[in-house]
């Protein structure tokens, strides 16, 4: 195994290791969801037991109100459903890099995951940098389960 290629597995396993983090990260933050809706609810609920002044030229600030739950709730089901989706999407992409196995699929997740600023971005960028190199591709190339050797002559 030449120098080279021990450096390109070794950058490998850290953007592996760095991806799983990442989806830590993602997975954490999912948690924190639930006690956001939670409050955003208290308040809502609160909003609807206080004495408001009805403006005489204008909507009902209940109506408006009322009327803006749906889609409230709406997005936290979407926040739910993308943090889901990129931090499992992060976690596989990581074991991959990590198992040096489905390149395209690691591609894909390097790509993806540089929407998220700034660490997202540096992290894709620099997985897909190792990725598109040259010297990094036999890595990734399924060795031959069957030899020469393993067959009587």
């Amino acid at each position: 195994m030449s120098e080279q290629t021990d450096k390109f597995e070794k950058q490998l396993k850290v953007a592996g290791v760095l991806f799983m983090a990442l989806a830590g990260l993602c997975l954490l933050g999912l948690l924190f969801l639930p006690l956001h809706y939670m409050m955003m609810k208290s308040m809502m609920q609160s909003f609807e037991q206080i004495e408001i002044p009805q403006p005489q030229l204008g909507p009902d600030p209940r109506e408006m109100f009322q009327t803006m739950q749906p889609p409230i709730y709406l997005m936290y089901g979407f926040m739910g459903f993308l943090g889901l989706l990129f931090g499992g999407m992060s976690l596989v992409t990581g074991i991959n890099l990590y198992r040096k196995t489905h390149r395209t699929v690691c591609i894909f997740g390097s790509a993806a995951v540089c929407i998220w600023f700034p660490i997202g971005t540096a992290l894709g960028v620099w997985t897909l940098m190792i990725l598109f190199d040259k010297q990094s591709r036999p890595l990734f190339e399924e060795p031959d389960l069957l030899t020469d050797d393993d067959f009587l002559s």
